[in-house]
């Protein structure tokens, strides 16, 4: 009994002394990290492919950021997380941080311009391959490479993107945009003759002044931002009879957008259909207009064949009565 009793004493004593796990150790071999929105988390998961980390975000993909309201999962998710990546300006990560006090990493992204521009991505990328390589020393190396494979394949995307509107001859035409899509469009060689805000934010003056821009002469698509909101956007296309496209900055927002590159390719495409259908009804108009004007023509000449004839029949008559 008295052995067993000094055996007890024993480990109570020691167990303190034994050494513990670290969270550092924790971190560098199965890092969780959990981003603010889809876009930083599909950078992330780019850059820590290979590290055996896992990658989660917190607003839902086809949410607007400033209008996502959170919920008590969310609280949890954030203090499960060894590394919190942001954009800095999101509205209600604070309180999250602050109910759930969490101790993890935080990696700010902010200043780094537009996603939707494969140069904002690349900044993107090469920012939180910095900050994520200080944080996680073991896998610096992992993560260069990482990144310099990612880096290639979104400048191979976008070249691909940019000549695939030349080859449809659509360099310069003309189209009214949300402002979030804007640069975008422009990127891909579109005109952009008009842009607007949010439209819960926009004044009945600014509605028609976008109304009367759509309608302009050569004015191919409305293009709208599929988080803000397109009912506005439809309703203007409608108005105008031109197309309306929707695309998204967020991945995973629609089926077959998972990635950031998906994403890119999915509102190229998007907008490709969208002036290829108002190409499409332009053409059958003035084909229509065509036709219109020969029969115009056939009836006319009929017309007057007619009353040519009628009048010489007339004169015939005239001419037989006086015998």
């Amino acid at each position: 009994m008295k052995a067993i009793l000094y055996i007890t004493l024993g480990v109570l004593f020691l167990t303190p002394l034994l050494p513990l796990p670290s969270a550092h150790a924790h971190q560098q071999s199965s890092p969780h990290v959990v981003c603010t929105n889809a876009i930083l988390a599909d950078f992330t998961s780019q850059l820590l492919n290979g590290t055996h980390s896992t990658i989660d975000h917190i607003m839902p993909a086809g949410a607007c950021p400033s209008h996502f309201d959170t919920r008590p999962s969310d609280v949890q998710r954030i203090a499960s997380a060894d590394i919190i990546v942001s954009l800095g300006w999101e509205p209600w990560l604070q309180d999250l941080l602050d109910a759930s006090g969490a101790s993890a990493a935080l990696i700010t992204c902010a200043g780094l311009g537009e996603w939707n521009l494969p140069e904002g991505a690349r900044s993107y990328v090469s920012t939180l391959a910095g900050q994520l390589s200080a944080v996680f020393p073991d896998h610096r190396d992992l993560i260069r490479e990482n990144a310099a494979s990612y880096l290639h394949r979104i400048n191979h995307t976008a070249a691909h993107l940019q000549e695939l509107m030349a080859s449809h001859g659509f360099t310069g035409a003309k189209v009214v945009c949300m402002e979030w899509q804007q640069a975008f469009a422009s990127w891909l060689g579109l005109n952009v003759t008009a842009s607007y805000g949010p439209p819960e934010s926009l004044s009945t003056g600014a509605m028609l002044n976008i109304s009367r821009a759509a309608s302009a002469p050569g004015v191919c698509a409305v293009i709208d931002n599929l988080q803000s909101g397109t009912s506005f956007g439809a309703s203007v296309a409608a108005d105008a009879r031109i197309s309306h496209v929707v695309v998204t900055n967020f991945p995973g927002a629609i089926p077959g957008t998972e990635t950031y590159l998906q994403m890119l390719a999915y509102n190229t495409d998007q907008i490709v259909a969208g002036l290829s259908a108002h190409a499409y009804k332009q053409g059958d108009i003035s084909e229509l207009e065509g036709r219109i004007s020969s029969l115009t023509l056939q009836r006319d000449v009929m017309l007057t064949l007619t009353l040519i004839c009628a009048g010489l029949a007339l004169a015939f008559f005239v001419l037989y009565r006086r015998k």
